[in-house]
């Protein structure tokens, strides 16, 4: 039996609040609203939470303000046996977080992201924790961080696989020079887009992008498309997955739980990467099944029965 994976997520934890108008949405103008949810989130947490309940030993890399809500986030992710050494919680700075403000038809009025306290995670500020860093045998880095910060991590990885989260198309511009020094990009249609400046609307399409990608340099291009399934080119090997059948309740989270059972499968046994697709595939088909991003009640021999449905198509 393999040894659980050591894995290190490097990027955003913070909160996600979502609320609601009572009214209709006037624009700068005073608008009541209803709280529906106030929830942990983040690229890097959502992977680092999926990690360890599939058994991982994992660890968060990232930084809160000295405020509740990061005292908050910090006891959470100890709560559930993540490794924290790493989160630094910032003096004079407070904790990241989204909030979204929807109509009355629940479809989003107004998005707030307030994230400069990720600015902080500086090539200095990981400099001197290097040596920690490389403890971790495989590292998960989103673009929450600094362009340059995601640059020199790709370049003092050394042997540590790199894995990079693209998390949104403004974001994604962040790896474009690091592109060639990651082990494995995983992406979505429109990120892959900005990426590469082809359109891809197909997995046709998908595939011309993950060539441009493979010829940047990066050995390992999956670009997922939603509900059509993902596309994937490893060392040369191209292929195509549909999703498994999937009893949809909610898509929020999937893209990251197919990041996490990717990882781990790949982590703990290297060279089958048919494998961590098909429990990639698996993870997120149960996320899309449950409210919320995480599930968290998450077993894992259901993962491993999903995961059986998975269907490679070599293209």
């Amino acid at each position: 039996m393999s040894l659980p994976a050591n894995i290190l997520c490097l990027g955003a934890a913070h909160f996600d609040r979502t609320m609601q108008c009572l009214n209709p949405f006037v624009p700068a103008a005073s608008n009541p609203v209803k709280t529906l949810h106030r929830k942990p989130g983040g690229v890097g947490r959502n992977i680092a939470v999926h990690l360890r309940l599939l058994g991982c030993h994992v660890g968060m890399a990232t930084a809160v303000g000295q405020d509740g809500d990061g005292a908050q986030i910090v006891q959470a992710l100890s709560e559930m046996g993540i490794d924290t050494r790493l989160l630094d919680r910032l003096p004079g700075q407070h904790t990241p977080g989204y909030t979204a403000i929807l109509n009355t038809d629940g479809d989003l009025a107004l998005g707030l992201m307030d994230a400069q306290t990720y600015d902080c995670l500086t090539i200095e500020h990981f400099q001197s924790r290097l040596e920690q860093l490389q403890k971790w045998n495989w590292w998960i880095a989103d673009a929450n961080l600094p362009a340059d910060t995601l640059r020199w991590l790709s370049r003092n990885k050394g042997s540590t696989p790199l894995c990079a989260a693209t998390v949104s198309p403004s974001k994604a511009e962040r790896w474009k020079d690091s592109i060639g020094d990651v082990d494995l990009l995983i992406t979505n249609r429109i990120e892959s887009e900005v990426l590469t400046g082809l359109q891809v609307s197909s997995k046709e399409d998908a595939l011309q992008a993950a060539r441009a990608l493979h010829a940047k340099g990066t050995p390992s291009v999956i670009i997922t498309l939603g509900a059509q399934g993902v596309l994937s080119l490893h060392h040369g090997e191209a292929a195509f997955w549909p999703p498994v059948p999937t009893r949809l309740v909610d898509a929020n989270g999937a893209g990251d739980a197919f990041f996490a059972g990717f990882s781990a499968a790949s982590a703990a046994h290297p060279g089958d990467f048919d494998a961590a697709i098909a429990q990639g595939l698996a993870l997120a088909s149960l996320t899309a099944e449950t409210h919320g991003t995480t599930v968290w009640d998450l077993n894992v021999q259901t993962v491993k029965d999903r995961a059986k449905q998975a269907v490679k198509q070599t293209i």
